[in-house]
């Protein structure tokens, strides 16, 4: 019986998740703020990525009694990050941004520094809904030679996946986490290439 209902619950969720889609609502994300954009960041052509900073999460809020639970979950995050950036430049055809992953206390000399730390996340998840967690994220384009900060925003960036069936169906918090990482992933490279996150609803 129990099978049914989550049965049900799904598709139900399936359906609202279509009919949210047919309707235009479907978002990965929506900018917050954001500073000017940036013609140096356009321009650039490398970029050293660190790794998405969850430090002020406290588990505890999230429902984990352990951190050993949260690091389990968590534990697919840095590979789905650092392997959405060949992806997603690849689907917008751009050949001459080089971005490489580092060490969160690796020195960078050269290029343009990307940061992003997680504030705050607000779980919305339910198998009825289907509706997807939100990751309120700050953002920081830096430039390694001098520091000098190149862009800064907030943006809410949520956990859907692009596959209905797959936000549906692989629905534990571990795979959100990655949605919303990949999610992330296109919010920095959208800035790497337009200097600024357009359309600000996304």
């Amino acid at each position: 019986m129990k099978n049914s209902h989550k049965i049900v619950s799904v598709l139900a969720g399936l359906l609202l998740w279509s009919i949210a889609a047919s309707c235009g609502a479907v978002g990965y994300y929506t900018t917050v703020e954001q500073s000017a954009g940036s013609e140096i960041i356009k321009s650039a052509g490398e970029f050293s990525v660190r790794p998405i900073d969850f430090s002020a999460i406290n588990p505890k809020d999230l429902g984990y009694t352990t951190n050993e639970e949260w690091k389990t979950d968590n534990a697919g995050v840095p590979v789905s990050f650092a392997d959405a950036f060949p992806v997603l430049l690849k689907e917008a055809n751009i050949s001459n941004k080089k971005v490489a992953m580092v060490k969160r206390d690796e020195k960078v000399g050269k290029g343009i520094i990307v940061e992003v730390v997680v504030t705050k996340i607000i779980l919305n998840w339910s198998y009825m809904t289907a509706r997807p967690d939100e990751f309120i994220c700050r953002v920081t384009f830096t430039s390694a030679a001098n520091g000098q900060k190149l862009f800064s925003g907030i943006v809410n960036v949520n956990s859907r996946s692009g596959n209905p069936y797959a936000q549906a169906w692989g629905a534990s918090f571990s795979n959100r986490l990655q949605a919303a990482a990949y999610n992330i992933a296109w919010v920095l490279t959208k800035v790497m290439v337009e200097g600024k996150v357009e359309p600000a609803d996304y």
